[in-house]
């Protein structure tokens, strides 16, 4: 009779640390197809965030040109005038590269390391049409003449070019997308050790 109660209890035992085993194995099994998971979300989320991160401002300048060609000691007398009037229009833009970005998914750990982020580039994409031009036969352009009229005009538009406020507008941009990656993490429990100039500003909105 003891050995058959015995009998019962060892086997109630392995029964129940089969279950927990089971339960164990199971439950891990989970925790690592859920964790899997939330990679692939982030990992998506920053897949996004690669496209370019673009402040953009348009710019547009009306930009004259005039010379005169005379005889020697006649030119009080006699020119021959040439003039030209360019309309330039300039579309700037501020980027983040952020294809260029170093960052690091740890999905064990449950940890996003963001190593590093490229510095901004500013790019002037510039739109040169002629608007008007008077020549005469004795004085008339020459392709040469034309090409250097548009690359003056062109550094001309570029000079007043706001670099200034384009980087600040880029900047802000920059900080709401890297933000939607903090809300993210921090929705789906995992830590961000950011190790770039933007920790700061971004821990002190989002955490």
């Amino acid at each position: 009779m003891i050995r058959k109660n015995l009998k019962y209890v060892i086997l109630g035992l392995f029964a129940f640390f089969f279950g927990v085993m089971l339960t164990y194995i199971i439950t891990d099994k989970f925790k690592k197809e859920d964790s899997n998971e939330q990679s692939y979300v982030i990992a998506y989320q920053i897949d996004k965030m690669n496209k370019m991160i673009v402040a953009e401002q348009m710019y547009s300048d009306m930009y004259n040109h005039t010379s005169k060609k005379s005889l020697p000691g006649l030119g009080s007398i006699y020119s021959s005038d040439k003039k030209v009037t360019l309309l330039v229009k300039a579309k700037a833009q501020a980027t983040y590269d952020l294809k260029q970005m170093d960052i690091e998914l740890d999905s064990i750990n449950k940890k996003i390391i963001i190593k590093s982020i490229p510095p901004v580039e500013i790019k002037v994409y510039p739109d040169v049409s002629f608007y008007d031009m008077d020549q005469s036969v004795f004085n008339r352009f020459s392709k040469d003449d034309l090409n250097g009229i548009k690359k003056r005009a062109v550094a001309h538009v570029e000079k007043t070019i706001d670099k200034t406020q384009l980087k600040q507008e880029a900047h802000k941009q920059l900080i709401q997308n890297l933000g939607d990656l903090y809300f993210l993490a921090k929705t789906y429990g995992w830590q961000i050790e950011d190790k770039t100039e933007y920790a700061p500003e971004l821990k002190k909105i989002y955490y």
